[in-house]
C-alpha cells in the first residue's frame, strides 16, 4: 500500500470500501462519522476527523483515486460514456415512466461497461432530459398518426360551445355513472356510444408502451378543459387518446355492472312477488290440506266404497280454484321466483338488450353454446311472435346440447315442456329473461369475457405462460415452502391431513375447552385474562405525560413529516420537479382537509393563507392513490423499526376486516346492505397484529369480503410481510383457502358458523375414535388436484410474479360453473386445508385467543379510521377514483397518528422506568397506540414551526 502516514492509510480505505458501495467517489466530509470510526476501528487506527479534512484535498487522494480504478477496472465518466448514459436512458424512457427505474437501467448499463458513476443528483438530471425527449418523440408520433383532421375532432373536446351547462365534452366523458337505474343506463350507453366514436384515433396508441398510456391517462384525468388546452398539440393529443382508451375500458367494466345490478333487481322483485303470491295462496294452501287429510279420513271410514268415491269427487271438484293453483305448482315449482320475473325485467328490456348488443361476448372455453343462445335471443328481440320457431339447419337453430346451460327450473317455462328433449320452440320473452339471468352468472364465473374491459377482460392473457412457470417452479417452491411435484404435493398435502386429525383424535380426552355432545361440537367460550399488576397506574403516568405535550392532528402530521418525509412521495404526476411555494406546508393541509373529512373549503376557513383552491389543486395535479400508498409504506416501515411493537404482536400475522363509509346514492359504488345499513361502501383494511395498518381497499358493501382478503398481502410493499392472515366469517371461502396455501399464506379465520362447515378425511378408510362424527361422508378428489395443480400453480406463480391479482381470479371462481374446472380444484384443495385449519383451531386455546386478539385490533383500526374522519358524516364526493384516495388518505394520517403515538409511548414509558415505575412485557402488552385523549382535533388550527428531536429507534426496555 502506498499510503504510510496513518491518517492517509484511513482515508485510502474510507475512499476504497465508499466507491465499492457508490460506485463513485466522495469526500471524507461526505461520508457518515459512525462509518469512519467502524473503518477506522477494522483497521486498528483513530479516527482522526481533522487531518482527514487534509486528505480531502491532498496529492495522495488523486493517486489513490488512479490506484482504486485500476485495482477495480473501472474507467472515469468520459464523454463516450455519458453519450452511452444518455441513450440509454432514452430507450428506457421509452418503455418506462419513473424516473427512478430508468436510472437502474442505467446504472446497470455503466456497471457493465465498467464506467464509474456519477453523482446522484446528474443521474437524476440526465434521466429526467431523457424522458422529456423520449416522450417528445411518442407525442409527435402519436400526432403524426392522428393527422389534421383527427387534430380538430380531437380539439373540439375541449370547447365548451352551446352547451347551457357551460360544460365541455372532455368533462363529460371523464364523469362516473350515476346510480344503476334505467336512467343511468342510457346515459351510460350515450357515453358509450360518444367513446366509441372518439376511440377510432386510437389506433395511433397500439405500438405504444401501456405503461406510458397508463401515464398519460393518469395525467389528463387530472386536467380540466382549459388546462388541456394550454398543453402543446403533440402532448395534448396523446394524453386525450390515453384517457379515450381508459374511459372505454371502465364504461366497459360499468355496463357489465350495471347489468348484472339491475338483473339482481329483477331478481329480488321476483322473489318478493313470489313470497306475496305464497302469502296470498297460504288459504288455498292450507284448504287443501284440510282437505287432503279428509280424503285419508274417507279412505279408513267404514263408508262403502260409492260413497268413498262420491265424497272424494265431491272434496276434489268443488273447488276449481284450488286445481288450478295445484297445477301450476306441479308445473313451475311452488317457491319458483322465474315465473314472476318477466314483468320486473319488462321494465327495463330495452335497456338491458342494448347492453348486450352493444359489447363483445366471448367464451374463455372451447363451450359456445351460451353464445349461440345469446346470438339467437338477440336476432329476435324486435320480432313480436310470443315463441320462437327452432329451424334445423337455419340461424334459428339450437340442439338440446346447445340448451345445457338452462337451469331445470327455467326448462319448462322457455319450452313449454315437463322433460328434457330437444325443442321446436321458445317462449321469447321468458328465453329472453333466462339469457340474461344466465349472462350474470356466465360473467361473474369468467365463463364470458368481454373484448377491451378491464375488470371483465379475460384473465388468462394476464398469466404467466405456462413454459415459464415449470422453468421457475422449483425456485417458486423453495419460496413458499412446498414441493411442487404432482405426485409430491398430493403425498404432502395428504400427510398433513392425517397428521393433523390423529393428533386431534388422541389430544381430545385431554381438551378440555372441547367437546362432541349428541354428535354436536361444541368450544368454551374464552375468558378474558385479568389485566397484569401495575398496569392501571402506569397507563394513568403515560396519559399524564401525553396530556402535558399538548398536540393537534396538524402537530402529528408536522412533526412526522420531519422524521420520516411522507411528504416527498407527493408531487406533479408529470414526474417533474414540483414548484410549490411553501410546498410541505400545502401538502400537510391538503392531507388534513381530505383525510378528516374537512374538506378544501372548512379547511380553508379554519387554516389562515390557505385557500380551497390552493387546496383542490395540490390534491388534483400532485396526489394519487399510488402516491398515498407509498407515503404509507415508509410510515410502515419507520414503525417497524420501534422495539415497542414486538412487545403488542407478531409481524408474521395480520388481519383483513372492512367497516361501512357512508356515500351519497347516486353513484355505481354506494350500495344498501343488510349488514350495515344505509347507502355505502366497504373500507377493507389489513392490519398487522403490531396495529399498523398496512393495505387499504375500497370495495361495495355487496361484495364477499373473501375475494379481497389476499390482496392486502399480495400488493404490500412495506418491511412487514406477514404469512399468516386471520379475517372473520365473511373472509373465506373454500377457493380462498386453496390459493392462500399456493401462495404461502396461512389463511386462520374467526368463523361464526365453523360447527356447520364440512370436515373431510385423507381417505374413507381413516376411523378415528373420538372425533369421526366431524367428518363428512365425502371424501377429497385427489385426482382432481393433481389433474389440475399446474393450472392453480399457474395462477398462484402468475399472482406472485405481479401479474394478477388474487382478487381477479378469486372473482371468477366466486361462482360455481359446469365450465370452470378451475373453480372445482380451488374448491377441492381449499377443503383439506380448511379441515387442517379448523383441525388446529378446536384444539388450541391459545391460538383461539391469538385470532380473537387479531380481530379486535382490526376493529379497533376500524374505529380508529373514524376518529380520524370527523369532519363529515360520510364521504361526499360522487367519483370512485376520488372515494378510493379519502380512503387512502385517511388511512395515511391514521397511520401517521400510530407512528407518532409509538414514539410518544416510548419516550414516556423510558421517562418512567427511569422514575422508577416497573415495566414487564405483559405490561407492555397491554399498551395500544390507538390513543386519542391527548389530541386536539377541532377548533382553530395551523401549522406551527416545530421542531422535534428526532425519532429514537434505539430505546429499549
Amino acid at each position: 500500500m502506498a499510503a504510510r502516514a496513518p491518517t492517509t492509510r484511513l482515508g485510502f480505505v474510507v475512499l476504497l470500501k465508499t466507491f465499492q458501495r457508490l460506485g463513485y467517489f466522495v469526500l471524507s466530509s461526505q461520508v457518515p462519522e459512525p462509518l469512519i470510526r467502524h473503518i477506522a476501528q477494522s483497521i486498528g487506527r483513530n479516527a482522526d476527523l481533522r487531518n482527514l479534512n487534509h486528505y480531502d484535498h491532498s496529492e495522495a487522494r488523486r493517486k489513490h483515486v488512479g490506484i482504486i480504478r485500476r485495482f477495480l477496472d473501472v474507467n472515469p465518466l468520459t464523454a463516450t460514456g455519458k453519450s452511452l448514459l444518455r441513450n440509454t436512458f432514452i430507450d428506457a424512457a421509452l418503455i418506462k415512466e419513473d424516473v427512478a427505474d430508468i436510472i437502474n437501467v442505467g446504472i446497470e448499463v455503466l456497471i457493465r461497461h465498467r464506467y464509474e458513476l456519477p453523482a446522484f443528483d446528474s443521474l437524476v438530471r440526465t434521466a429526467r432530459s431523457a424522458r422529456a425527449e423520449a416522450n417528445q418523440a411518442l407525442y409527435s408520433r402519436v400526432q403524426t398518426a392522428v393527422g389534421e383532421e383527427g387534430a380538430a375532432f380531437l380539439d373540439a373536446l375541449f370547447v365548451v360551445g352551446d352547451d347551457p351547462r357551460r360544460v365541455s365534452a372532455w368533462n363529460d366523458l371523464k364523469q362516473d355513472p350515476a346510480r344503476p337505474t334505467v336512467y343511468g343506463m342510457r346515459d351510460l350507453l350515450v357515453r358509450f356510444k360518444i367513446l366509441t366514436d372518439l376511440a377510432g384515433y386510437n389506433r395511433a396508441l397500439k405500438t405504444l408502451p401501456v405503461v406510458k398510456i397508463s401515464q398519460w391517462a393518469l395525467e389528463g384525468n387530472a386536467l380540466d378543459a382549459a388546462s388541456m388546452a394550454d398543453l402543446v398539440p403533440a402532448r395534448r393529443y396523446a394524453i386525450t387518446l390515453a384517457v379515450i382508451q381508459q374511459r372505454l375500458g371502465v364504461v366497459k367494466d360499468d355496463l357489465c355492472d350495471i347489468f348484472c345490478k339491475q338483473m339482481n333487481k329483477v331478481s329480488r322483485a321476483a322473489e318478493a312477488e313470489l313470497q306475496q303470491y305464497l302469502d296470498d295462496n297460504q288459504g288455498k294452501t292450507d284448504e287443501i290440506l284440510r282437505r287432503y287429510a279428509l280424503l285419508n279420513t274417507v279412505l279408513h271410514s267404514t263408508e262403502s266404497a260409492d260413497n268413498q268415491l262420491k265424497i272424494i269427487r265431491e272434496t276434489v271438484s268443488s273447488r276449481p280454484d284450488l286445481y288450478e293453483f295445484s297445477r301450476l305448482h306441479i308445473e313451475f315449482g311452488g317457491k319458483n321466483e322465474c315465473r314472476f320475473m318477466l314483468k320486473a325485467f319488462g321494465q327495463r328490456r330495452a335497456e338491458l338488450l342494448r347492453i348486450l348488443s352493444t359489447l363483445n361476448f366471448v367464451s374463455t372455453s372451447q363451450d359456445t353454446s351460451f353464445e349461440r343462445a345469446l346470438a339467437l335471443m338477440l336476432s329476435q328481440r324486435r320480432c313480436r311472435s310470443e315463441w320462437i320457431t327452432l329451424k334445423k339447419g337455419a340461424e334459428s337453430d339450437l340442439s338440446l346440447s346447445d340448451l345445457s346451460w338452462v337451469p331445470d327450473k327455467w326448462w319448462k317455462l322457455i319450452t313449454g315442456d315437463q322433460q328434457r328433449k330437444a325443442p321446436e320452440q321458445l317462449s321469447r320473452r321468458q328465453f329472453e329473461v333466462c339469457v340474461c339471468t344466465q349472462m350474470v352468472r356466465e360473467l361473474k364465473s369468467g365463463d364470458l369475457c368481454v373484448t377491451g374491459a378491464n375488470v371483465y377482460s379475460d384473465y388468462r392473457d394476464e398469466l404467466v405462460p405456462l413454459p415459464e412457470c415449470v422453468e421457475t417452479r422449483d425456485t417458486y417452491g423453495q419460496e413458499v415452502g412446498l414441493p411442487l411435484e404432482t405426485n409430491a404435493f398430493i403425498d404432502h398435502v395428504r400427510d398433513l391431513l392425517t397428521t393433523a386429525a390423529q393428533k386431534a383424535d388422541d389430544l381430545y380426552p385431554d381438551n378440555l375447552f372441547f367437546q362432541i355432545i349428541n354428535g354436536r361440537p361444541r368450544l368454551a367460550t374464552l375468558k378474558k385474562k385479568p389485566l397484569p399488576g401495575g398496569f392501571k397506574a402506569l397507563d394513568a403516568a403515560v396519559g399524564k405525560k401525553l396530556n402535558k405535550l399538548g398536540l393537534s392532528l396538524l402537530d402529528i402530521m408536522s412533526d412526522t413529516t420531519q422524521w420520516l418525509h411522507w411528504n416527498k412521495h407527493i408531487g406533479p404526476l408529470s414526474g417533474h420537479k414540483g414548484k410549490l411555494k411553501k410546498s410541505t406546508r400545502r401538502k400537510i393541509i391538503t392531507t388534513f382537509a381530505y383525510a378528516t373529512g374537512l374538506g378544501p373549503m372548512q379547511t380553508s376557513r379554519t387554516i389562515a393563507d390557505i385557500s380551497a383552491r390552493q387546496i383542490s389543486f395540490v390534491d388534483q395535479r400532485q396526489v394519487t392513490t399510488e402516491k398515498l400508498e407509498a407515503a404509507t409504506v415508509d410510515i410502515i416501515n419507520g414503525y417497524n423499526k420501534f422495539q415497542l411493537p414486538q412487545y403488542w404482536g407478531e409481524t408474521k400475522r395480520a388481519a383483513a376486516d372492512g367497516t361501512q363509509w357512508d356515500l351519497y346514492e347516486n353513484n355505481l359504488l354506494s350500495e344498501r346492505h343488510i349488514r350495515y345499513g344505509g347507502y355505502g361502501g366497504l373500507a377493507y383494511y389489513h392490519v398487522s397484529d403490531t396495529y399498523i395498518a398496512l393495505f387499504s381497499h375500497f370495495i361495495p358493501c355487496g361484495a364477499w369480503e373473501a375475494i379481497y382478503i389476499l390482496d392486502g398481502l399480495t400488493q404490500n410493499k412495506s418491511d412487514i410481510q406477514p404469512e399468516i392472515l386471520h379475517g372473520d366469517t365473511q373472509a373465506q371461502s373454500a377457493p380462498v383457502y386453496g390459493l392462500a396455501f399456493l401462495l404461502g399464506i396461512k389463511l386462520m379465520p374467526r368463523v361464526r358458523n365453523w360447527k356447520d362447515l364440512k370436515w373431510f378425511k385423507a381417505t374413507s378408510d381413516e376411523i378415528y375414535q373420538h372425533i369421526e362424527t366431524l367428518f363428512s361422508k365425502e371424501t377429497i378428489d385427489w385426482a382432481l388436484i393433481s389433474c389440475h395443480l399446474p393450472d392453480m400453480l399457474q395462477v398462484a406463480q402468475s399472482i406472485r410474479a405481479g401479474r394478477l391479482s388474487p382478487s381477479t381470479i378469486l372473482r371468477k371462481l366466486g361462482t360455481a360453473s359446469r365450465k370452470n374446472k378451475l373453480y372445482f380444484a380451488f374448491r377441492e384443495l381449499g377443503r383439506v386445508i380448511r379441515t387442517l385449519f379448523l383441525l388446529e383451531y378446536i384444539g388450541d386455546e391459545e391460538l383461539r385467543r391469538i385470532i380473537q386478539a387479531a380481530q379486535n385490533k382490526c376493529e379497533g383500526f376500524n374505529q380508529f379510521t373514524q376518529w380520524v374522519h370527523f369532519g363529515a358524516d360520510k364521504i361526499t364526493n360522487n367519483v370512485r377514483d376520488e372515494q378510493l384516495k379519502v380512503i387512502k388518505y385517511n388511512h395515511l394520517v391514521a397511520n401517521l397518528v400510530i407512528f407518532h403515538n409509538c414514539q410518544t409511548l416510548t419516550q414516556a414509558l423510558k421517562e418512567l422506568e427511569a422514575e422508577g415505575m416497573i415495566l414487564t412485557p405483559e405490561i407492555l402488552a397491554r399498551f395500544s397506540p390507538y390513543r386519542t385523549h391527548h389530541i386536539n382535533r377541532f377548533g382553530l388550527s395551523e401549522v406551527k414551526e416545530r421542531h422535534p428531536p428526532p425519532a429514537n429507534y434505539d430505546v429499549k426496555f
